[in-house]
């Protein structure tokens, strides 16, 4: 069997975060081995008429196919976008429907949504409309993210339902990790309707073989700690620096060097602590390999993208025992996993990481051993696998 033409349609595709890292490595792998996966997004703010990228102009009657390509990206056309009031620099579109049904109706097989957001539910929508299976997967701790942004318990309290009613419309739904057929269950998802799915690193990129140690030069000679990853409140980048001040009273020369992007960038400072801003592709992949240790203090992942990436460099990492990151780490082993709402925890287990190279040698070596694991092409073969079945699936159900 021939594998469907897949459409993600997903809210966050141009944010710095691993949903959209993640769904683009995902396309762009299944694109390359002969499968045809698109992306489908919100539209940029000034739309370019690509209506030959939907089969030829518009005839009357027939919705205004203005799809703006680009980046690999289809973009339907914003009917108004707005801002989230608990995250300024994340833009929401609402997209026109006709648009996006016409896209779908000519290019896809199968719809995957993956935010639960307006593009989401817009995908929703119109994959039912047009009769085409539709499946999700959990990427975001939605509720979670609400809760700890806005500082209101109550408020993730309220979203948690709404999240559950939006996976529940979905024919199968796609766990990244056992921390999510958790989630997913709790929020009542029957258990023959979530699958759980491979995902993988470029092996090739993240690579202990790129280590430069000269890339930290600028900041002393001392042991470096690397965080990578949004610069938010759901990073739990506040046991993070706790932590760091305890690690710093007793090994001054040592460095926090953090990479990403964020609205709490402002606040990552203090003594040893170095804001290296974004970085990706090989100069991300250096800085992994060149560094001594990953903190990575986050409660709230659905996988870790971050943690599998620092464990293919080589590079041993200390996590939250909380959320799927841990679930990467072999504690002992490939890294310590601690109390993430404990700064002294997370302070010692940088320390013994920093004090003991024979540990940290025999651990990083283990690192990039069980790294292997995740190589993307077998990912991206399983997760076509699904598709393949639950389109399938579908076929023998229209011609009994």
């Amino acid at each position: 069997m021939r594998s469907p033409r897949v459409a993600i349609v997903s809210d966050t595709l141009d944010d710095t975060n691993g949903v959209a890292i993640g769904l683009r490595r995902l396309a762009a792998a299944a694109n390359r081995a002969g499968h045809s996966v698109q992306l489908i997004g919100g539209a940029f703010k000034t739309a370019i008429d690509l209506r030959t990228a939907v089969g030829g102009a518009a005839r009357p009657g027939e919705p205004d196919l203005a799809i703006d390509v680009r980046d690999d990206v289809v973009r339907i056309p914003a009917a108004l976008s707005a801002s989230l009031p608990i995250y300024p620099d994340m833009v929401w579109s609402v997209p026109e429907l006709p648009p996006l049904v016409a896209y779908l109706s000519k290019h896809a097989d199968l719809v995957q949504v993956s935010t639960p957001g307006p593009m989401g539910l817009a995908g929703m929508i119109a994959g039912k409309m047009l009769g085409l299976p539709v499946i999700a997967q959990y990427h975001t701790e939605v509720a979670e993210y609400a809760a700890r942004m806005s500082g209101l318990p109550m408020l993730g309290a309220i979203v948690g339902p709404i999240v559950g009613w939006f996976y529940k419309q979905a024919e199968l739904c796609l766990a990244p990790s056992e921390a999510v057929v958790q989630r997913l269950t709790s929020l009542g998802i029957a258990p023959d309707r979530i699958c759980r799915v491979r995902r993988g690193v470029d092996l090739s990129l993240f690579d202990p073989g790129r280590r430069d140690r000269s890339l930290y030069a600028a900041h002393g000679g001392g042991p470096i700690a690397l965080y990578v990853g949004r610069l938010s409140r759901e990073k739990n980048l506040e046991t993070l620096l706790a932590a760091w001040t305890i690690v710093h009273r007793t090994h001054p020369h040592a460095r926090l060097c953090v990479v990403g992007e964020g609205p709490q960038r402002h606040a990552v400072k203090g003594p040893g602590v170095i804001d290296l801003g974004p970085a990706f592709g090989p100069e991300l992949a250096a800085l992994f390999a060149s560094a001594d240790v990953f903190a990575f203090p986050s409660e709230t992942e659905t996988f870790g993208n971050v943690v599998v990436e620092a464990a293919a460099s080589g590079l041993p990492s200390v996590v939250a025992s909380a959320g799927a990151a841990h679930e990467h780490v072999l504690d002992g082993e490939t890294g310590d996993v601690v109390d993430g709402k404990d700064p002294a925890a997370f302070a010692a287990a940088m320390v013994r990481q920093f004090d003991d190279p024979l540990r940290r040698a025999r651990m990083s070596a283990a690192s990039r051993s069980h790294a292997l694991g995740y190589d993307l092409a077998h990912a991206v073969s399983a997760t076509m696998d699904i598709y393949r079945g639950v389109a399938g699936g579908r076929a023998l159900e229209a011609a009994s």
